[in-house]
């Protein structure tokens, strides 16, 4: 992901979306005027995926599965449009119930190019036009990066050894301490050995990785610490110990990026070495909500 430049036409994109799957213009008033703000709609009580569910008669669950919001309501509530407001008081999107339904989800990640926003997300449920409750979710992912790791000097972990450069992978440990999953889009490897290798600034790979609480490992999907290839070598004399950074770019919550520093060798060898006291540190390149 780049820089998020579209978020205005993305949140009309949405509101296109909504008009052809025709959805009547007095469900929507709901989102722009006559929600409520009463604390008692708030709470800070939370189920097991840390998903506040509020104190609310309508509302009675409130969970984020893998890619999606799941809700429910309450079995004799008069229920016929959900709609889910993000934190910039934008409709985000609208779910219709049929009679007799209790339960409808939205989909947060991979549906859209651009970035969720994080952060406080109302919802409202309407009757025809009618405001029945509202309550307010919070939807945070918080990624870092706490380690890079070098296939050369980790042989035991799960590297796709059916290439015969799998010692120049590398594996990306990235912890997600939010209340919600996020979705990992690129690794990008700015000044790492394969990069300087092709005359680049920095080398790309594309992924579609969950990132739910906890830690994920995310293996590269091609050589970071490459040194040779099938034209020419490094010219490592050029070089001593340069910086390596590895940016994760993320569809919730910003792109957390951590720094490796790599001594060259000579021209006889040019043999890489991980120097301690590498860094990791949380930038914003587009993913800050």
């Amino acid at each position: 992901m780049t820089e998020n430049t579209n978020t205005d036409n993305n949140s009309i994109a949405r509101r296109t979306v909504l008009a052809t799957l025709g959805v009547s213009t007095a469900a929507l008033a709901g989102c722009t005027s006559g929600t409520s703000t009463d604390p008692s709609n708030t709470s800070n009580s939370a189920d097991g995926n840390g998903i506040s569910a509020g104190e609310s008669d309508v509302f009675t669950s409130v969970e984020m599965g893998d890619a999606t919001l799941e809700i429910e309501v309450a079995d004799d509530a008069s229920v016929e449009f959900i709609n889910l407001i993000d934190p910039n008081g934008e409709l985000f999107d609208q779910q219709r119930l049929a009679t007799g339904e209790t339960t409808t989800s939205f989909e947060i990640l991979g549906r859209y190019e651009d970035s969720v926003p994080t952060g406080d997300y109302e919802l409202i449920a309407l009757d025809g036009d009618e405001q029945v409750d509202t309550t307010t979710i919070t939807l945070e992912a918080k990624c870092a990066i706490t380690d890079v790791l070098w296939a050369a000097e980790n042989p035991d972990m799960e590297w796709d050894k059916n290439s015969p450069v799998w010692d120049e992978y590398a594996a990306v440990v990235i912890e997600n301490t939010g209340t919600i999953p996020s979705l990992l889009t690129e690794l990008r490897w700015q000044g790492s050995p394969v990069a300087r290798l092709l005359s680049n600034e920095s080398q790309s790979y594309y992924h579609e990785t969950h990132l739910p609480p906890g830690k994920t490992t995310v293996y590269s999907k091609g050589s970071v610490y490459a040194t040779d290839g099938a034209v020419h070598s490094l010219n490592c004399d050029e070089l001593g110990t340069e910086p390596m950074t590895v940016t994760a770019h993320v569809q919730v919550g910003s792109n957390p990026s951590y720094t490796q520093q790599i001594k060259y060798g000579d021209s006889q060898s040019c043999d890489i070495t991980i120097v301690d006291g590498s860094t990791g540190t949380s930038i914003s390149s587009g993913g800050e909500n």
